[in-house]
């Protein structure tokens, strides 16, 4: 009695293979598609990120073609930090991006190029700042030779990638943006060497180890009448007390620690009135700072002599707004 049972699972018996085919055909499309979409994904992702790069690369260029020989030291270093620290930021974006197998070598290659390119970004800035600060240095422009070398690898790994990435367009058949053409030194004859790019960087007096100090403002109370006598005194209201603040700046391209000012108070007669010092103050490159004096006795009716005295830093290109120096006069009371 068991015959006929034998004889039905015989019968569709063969359905499995088939069956088993079927499903693995579905499952390798299946997959084939997924990874088609990954690797457009892919595409698309590294498409948007070589065209942010690319904005970096121009920023570089117009700093060697047209801003390197007059940039002033904090501009060079607000635009290399922002510059450098985008590279950064793009190479994080990509190893984040999802790439399938089929795209693994094209992401190590564009991983690869952004770190010959943001290698060569920090080696450029702190290269250039070297050839200004040591301009009888052979060091500095060698260092300065390298940091062109990295941007040039970087240059050579992005052109792999451009290949590799049109094979894979080619391969998924898929419609993609066109990537841009990112060089950050290419052909250009400016950055053919360290030698000529270190003539530039040493023609520009802003972009050097630069000291200068300066008072910018003295800031009276009482205010000045706004008057001026005979011989060019300030006037002031009847007053028996004078407070005054100097207002002053870094205009170097350094750090400024400790800097005091000294205000001699002298009667017209020659006589000492007072004198000051104010406390230290630290001024970072273009910043600008008040110091405070206490109040000086004086007598309505008279005249008397004031100068501010910054002192002078190592170096200093210019000494002649170091000084400030002016007679005033009291006027009387009623």
């Amino acid at each position: 009695m068991y015959g006929p049972r034998r004889r039905r699972l015989s019968g569709w018996w063969w359905l499995v293979p088939i069956m088993l085919v079927i499903v693995g055909i579905s499952v390798l499309v299946s997959n084939r598609g997924t990874e088609a979409r990954r690797g457009a994904a892919f595409l698309d992702d590294t498409r948007a990120l070589a065209n942010e790069v690319a904005q970096v690369a121009a920023g570089f260029s117009r700093l060697v073609g047209s801003e390197l020989l007059t940039v002033t030291r904090p501009d060079f270093d607000v635009l290399m930090t922002r510059l450098g620290s985008q590279m950064v930021l793009h190479s994080s974006e990509l190893a984040e991006l999802d790439a399938p197998e089929s795209a693994h070598v094209a992401r190590e290659m564009l991983g690869l190029a952004l770190a010959s390119w943001s290698v060569g970004v920090e080696e450029f800035r702190t290269a250039v700042a070297r050839v200004a600060d040591e301009p009888f240095s052979t060091d500095p422009v060698d260092q300065l030779g390298g940091a062109i070398v990295q941007l040039k690898v970087g240059d050579l790994l992005y052109s792999r990638f451009l290949e590799r990435a049109d094979a894979m367009t080619a391969e998924l058949d898929v419609a993609i943006g066109e990537f841009p053409l990112v060089a950050f030194v290419g052909d250009r004859r400016d950055l053919s060497s360290g030698v000529g790019l270190a003539r530039t960087v040493r023609d520009n007096a802003e972009i050097g180890i630069r000291r200068d100090v300066a008072i910018l403002q003295i800031v009276f109370e009482p205010l000045s009448s706004g008057g001026v006598g005979d011989d060019g005194e300030i006037i002031f209201p009847a007053t028996e007390w004078l407070w005054f603040s100097a207002v002053i700046r870094n205009l170097g391209s350094v750090d400024q620690k400790g800097m005091t000012i000294t205000v001699d108070v002298r009667s017209a007669a020659g006589e000492v009135v007072a004198i000051e010092q104010s406390d230290p103050v630290d001024l970072a490159p273009e910043e600008t700072g008040t110091v405070e004096f206490e109040p000086v006795p004086v007598q309505p009716g008279a005249e008397y002599l004031l100068m501010f005295d910054l002192g002078q830093v190592d170096d200093e290109v210019n000494l002649d707004d170091n000084v400030w120096e002016s007679s005033i006069r009291i006027n009387p009371p009623g």
